[in-house]
């Protein structure tokens, strides 16, 4: 009986060191807890901040081209990269058709290591002030399908984007210098320093990095966020673990 008693105690001990050593999915524990650690820093610095989105998007279109000046609903900050394979546009277009009380934002964060990033932020925003779903074609066209990310050459999908709105290639340059460059310009100086990674989204203030959410995870996640932002710490933590999970890339929700 002592015996067995032992080899029961020696095979609990083993599962309590395997356990500090392993968490979900193969993540190492000590990696997810640094991970967490530093998502748990940003998200409580986020939630100490005042979020008033209304006036900077002020001169900018939901997803389905709504204004989002004096918009009577939640507005959604989607942080985009148009040459990363994971910024894809058609959950957040489902997420945004299925709720007319959101409004999806996106704004640009391009980088220099992805050289045609910029162009495409660009040209999506030119297309936008004619037609959106001209400008939505085309993100869902010239984004990254492979494994590797290899950006895919966006000229053909540049003219069916005109024919779909219905303008020449006269029209699309002004609209590049008219609107398109500040619009780009002022996302890339307000993502500074803090987006540093795409996608990014960002429910009632609090970023979400390195999370793609289907359409119906971004409805559960931006009410999630909500209860955060009204004081819930159980909420505070489901935003720790779907972000910590978001970026061991496990499931998040």
């Amino acid at each position: 009986m002592m015996q067995r008693h032992s080899a029961l105690s020696m095979i609990a001990a083993a599962l309590v060191l395997f356990s500090l050593h392993v968490a979900h999915a193969g993540t190492p524990m000590s990696d997810r807890v640094a991970v967490e650690v530093g998502v748990k820093a940003q998200v409580n610095k986020d939630l100490a901040l005042p979020y008033n989105p209304g006036e900077a998007l002020a001169d900018r279109q939901c997803l389905d081209g709504r204004p989002a000046k004096d918009f009577q609903g939640d507005l959604v900050e989607y942080w985009v990269n148009l040459e990363c394979s994971y910024c894809g546009i058609r959950e957040p277009l489902q997420a945004q058709r299925a709720a007319p009380d959101m409004c999806i934002v996106v704004r640009h964060i391009p980088t220099d290591q992805y050289g045609e990033s910029l162009k495409k932020a660009l040209s999506y925003e030119a297309l936008k002030q004619f037609s959106s779903n001209a400008a939505n074609l085309f993100w869902d066209k010239v984004l990254p399908q492979t494994a590797l990310g290899i950006p895919t050459p966006y000229e053909a999908s540049l003219l069916l984007a005109f024919q779909e709105a219905a303008i020449t290639p006269k029209a699309f340059g002004e609209a590049l210098n008219k609107g398109a460059a500040d619009v780009v310009n002022e996302d890339i100086l307000a993502g500074y320093g803090r987006i540093a990674s795409t996608p990014t989204y960002i429910l009632a203030g609090i970023r979400f990095p390195s999370c793609d959410f289907t359409a119906t995870q971004l409805r559960e996640a931006l009410a999630i966020a909500k209860q955060a932002r009204a004081g819930d710490q159980a909420a505070q933590e489901k935003i720790i673990t779907i972000i910590t999970n978001g970026q061991l890339d496990e499931k998040m929700l």
